[in-house]
């Protein structure tokens, strides 16, 4: 286990979740670094969560994957895997999600993980902004014109607005929040103090404040983080036109704009609309009897209480 200094920033990332100062925030410093050096140089490292006998992700943070120096083949990678692995802490249950770039899965399934895809929505290339949105469906456009009548889109310096649509969102749902104004606040300062985190809010001219999200981003990517809106001003598509703003900042801060993929069919279909590219990744999973069990229940549970899957 360890704890970086909250200023360190490695190139052997895949994204800004495996940067040093970002685990350090969702993790409180609980998290290790596993490396295979070969000739003196890096050619793989993985950044793994690691608390209470348990590896898994922490909040707010999409991906965890190996990155892996560049031109590597697959039969290295297959030995590079193998040795982080044999490097984990010893643990009763691993949950991760990999970087798409990890799309050479079948090493972890020979180490007796289970690997389920998962998909999220990407536009690989946002340098075009205009071209970006000629890939929108109608549906978006017209919500795009319908809402730019009714808000105001603005730039925020704290997370004051985006937790109270949170809190509206969920309150919509009869869910209590489970998103920490605190938390939230912490990851916007780490990101903020790097130049990778924007806050855009959309208000209307009485002060009412529609929609809100946070985009985390770095030089690769930038990132649909945490979005909430006012159910009240759901018709006003303040959400969509928000996002429009965001995928339009990325256009001059990142190479790509992720969705930050959900496998909720409702939260799908509002991604799916933009006519960005399906992006597959990979969950990875080693759990004991206690830990299948509890994944078994799960689904159950929440169908129960009317939660969407």
């Amino acid at each position: 286990m360890k704890t970086t200094n909250s200023d360190i920033t490695t190139k052997y990332a895949n994204s800004i979740f495996e940067q040093p100062w970002y685990l350090d925030t969702v993790t409180n410093g609980k998290w290790t670094e596993i490396k295979v050096e070969e000739k003196g140089e890096v050619v793989a490292r993985w950044a793994v969560p690691c608390d209470n006998n348990k590896i898994a992700m922490p909040g707010e943070t999409q991906t965890l994957g190996i990155w892996f120096a560049p031109d590597i083949k697959a039969s290295k990678k297959q030995k590079y895997i193998e040795e982080l692995v044999k490097s984990l802490p010893k643990n009763s249950s691993f949950d991760l999600m990999l970087d798409p770039s990890n799309d050479y899965f079948l090493p972890f399934r020979w180490l007796g993980f289970k690997v389920s895809p998962r998909i999220t929505y990407r536009f690989t290339d946002v340098s075009d902004i205009e071209a970006v949105r000629a890939k929108y469906d109608k549906t978006v456009r017209k919500n795009i014109k319908s809402a730019r009548n009714k808000v105001e889109i603005i730039e925020e310096d704290n997370v004051d607005n985006l937790h109270a649509m949170l809190v509206k969102t969920f309150e919509h749902q009869g869910r209590s929040c489970p998103h920490k104004k605190e938390f939230i606040n912490s990851i916007f300062e780490a990101c903020n103090e790097h130049d990778g985190a924007k806050v855009i809010t959309a208000i209307d001219k009485d002060g009412n404040v529609h929609a809100s999200s946070l985009f985390v981003y770095d030089e690769k990517t930038c990132y649909y983080l945490i979005a909430g809106a006012d159910p009240t001003f759901r018709a006003s598509g303040a959400q969509t036109l928000v996002l429009d703003s965001g995928i339009e900042f990325a256009s001059k801060h990142s190479k790509a704009f992720d969705f930050e993929g959900s496998m909720i069919e409702g939260i799908e279909n509002f991604f799916r609309r933009f006519g960005a590219d399906r992006v597959l990744y990979y969950q990875i999973e080693k759990k004991g009897f206690i830990g299948e069990l509890k994944s078994l229940l799960k689904p159950r549970i929440k169908k129960l209480l009317g939660y969407k899957n």
